[in-house]
């Protein structure tokens, strides 16, 4: 859930809260306010991690079927943490995420979002990984011949500590009381929630100076501000037909050193009902729309697409990391009885192999799919 599906009673509880705190209580207003909408973001997830560590403390077979995680040393040492904030996280004291955590996160992270999935992740214990775009030839001949194929690569080293990603994370009492299984449970499903967006964010639009490099934005040419230029939004793409995709298809391939036969079609919601649909769907002979693009188009509505643009990209040519996962309680304002805020800050970075790993285009130009109609003339007999 988003704070802004937020239901009005508790946008308003909370409004009220903060309007009617006196200057010397506003910290004690902002926590409580968080408190208050990050456990209504989360009650359906709190009761059931709730219930489900009440069920299997009395049902070993129940406890089997969860799949609950073996914890190592280093994770159960960090959620020992957990059952006294204020001891274990201080402004002078941080602690680690174990690397399994944020790997396994990861992972969840890519599994539950249709655009991470496009991501190759590198593993969180290192710092810069290689970022490459190879190509090459075999070449046959004699076996005293010398070497005569030739294979190159464009290597480029990501350095993933360049960058801070930043989530805020509450942990109910009625959570940290919990075995260090349920714990777990429960700290990876709201990181890997609070890191999606972030991630996906970065992915798309990125600006390389305080994030990663979006596939929204060009590789080399930075701009007077340090940020990644904008690519070029392309208008001419109206059609998903053969020769409509066809500029599409050639950049993807980057000049034909390699092969796309899956596009993948990032676009805003609002954009998918007004021009994405209309131009992939068409009304079928027999009743019914049908799919009319004549290559495997997946298209990936997501929120944080800008309205007006959209993206044709390949997967598995871009990627990201993160390394050195750190959280600290909040030590700017008061504590609460009831909750705990700690911050989770994350050096990140990514990027694509090439330029041409995805294309954007001005969606509002797509036409929408007529059904061809032939008129046949039949000659009248004398």
């Amino acid at each position: 859930m988003r704070i802004e599906d937020l239901s009005q009673e508790v946008k308003d509880k909370v409004k009220q809260l903060l309007d009617n705190a006196p200057a010397d209580q506003k910290a004690e207003a902002i926590m409580q306010s968080i408190e208050m909408i990050d456990e209504a973001m989360h009650a359906d997830l709190i009761k059931q991690v709730v219930a489900e560590a009440e069920r299997a403390s009395r049902d070993a077979d129940y406890k089997r079927q969860l799949g609950l995680r073996n914890l190592s040393q280093k994770e159960k040492k960090f959620y020992e943490n957990f059952k006294d904030i204020k001891q274990a996280f201080t402004a002078n004291q941080i602690d680690i995420i174990p690397t399994e955590i944020i790997d396994r996160t990861l992972d969840d992270v890519k599994k539950a979002s249709p655009i991470l999935k496009l991501v190759n992740m590198a593993p969180a214990n290192v710092k810069k990984w290689i970022v490459a775009s190879h190509s090459g030839a075999a070449v046959w001949g004699p076996l005293t011949d010398a070497i005569k194929g030739e294979l190159s690569a464009e290597v480029t080293a990501l350095n993933i500590d360049l960058h801070k990603l930043t989530a805020y994370l509450v942990i109910p009492k009625s959570i940290r009381e919990l075995s260090m299984e349920f714990v777990d449970r429960y700290f990876m499903a709201i990181l890997s929630e609070a890191m999606q967006d972030g991630l996906v964010k970065g992915y798309l639009d990125g600006d390389g100076k305080t994030g990663p490099i979006g596939i929204f934005r060009q590789i080399g040419t930075v701009e007077s501000a340090g940020t990644n230029k904008a690519k070029t939004v392309l208008t001419t793409v109206t059609k998903f037909s053969p020769k409509g995709l066809a500029p599409v298809r050639k950049t993807l391939t980057n000049d034909g050193k390699r092969v796309v036969d899956k596009l993948y079609l990032i676009c805003n919601p609002s954009d998918e009902a007004e021009y994405v649909d209309p131009c992939m769907y068409g009304e079928a002979l027999t009743g019914g729309y049908v799919n009319k693009s004549f290559i495997d188009i997946e298209k990936i509505v997501d929120a944080n697409c800008p309205k007006g643009k959209a993206a044709f990209t390949i997967a598995g040519y871009y990627t990201m990391g993160t390394a050195g996962v750190r959280v600290d309680e909040y030590d700017q304002t008061k504590a609460i009885e009831d909750a705990d805020l700690i911050v989770a800050k994350c050096h990140a970075n990514g990027r694509a192999v090439d330029d041409n790993v995805a294309v954007v285009f001005d969606v509002t130009k797509l036409e929408e799919y007529v059904l061809p109609v032939n008129q046949v003339t039949v000659p009248k007999q004398a």
